[in-house]
């Protein structure tokens, strides 16, 4: 589905835990930064069709990537009462 695909919305979802958080893509082991998570939706049926994350590399290559958001894994679990890039 591309970007002005008629029976899709497109959304970010500013609230994904994983946004900001360092992470591992697990079936490729990249790590990287969640910079952004997309949401997209079906207009004629109401329910999610998918999720992409938008991830900047940590190894400094400068390749961003993207992917499915439900396949990372943060590299450090946070204190369940705190947010990404809160410091305690």
């Amino acid at each position: 589905m591309t970007r002005d695909d008629p029976h899709v919305w497109i959304r970010e979802d500013n609230d994904h835990r994983l946004l900001g958080r360092e992470v591992i893509h697990l079936p490729t082991g990249r790590t990287g930064t969640v910079g952004t998570v997309y949401v997209r939706t079906s207009k004629l049926a109401g329910r999610t069709i998918s999720w992409t994350a938008h991830m900047r590399p940590l190894d400094g290559s400068g390749r961003e990537w993207t992917a499915d958001p439900r396949e990372l894994k943060p590299l450090r679990e946070l204190a369940p009462d705190m947010r990404a890039g809160a410091h305690g």
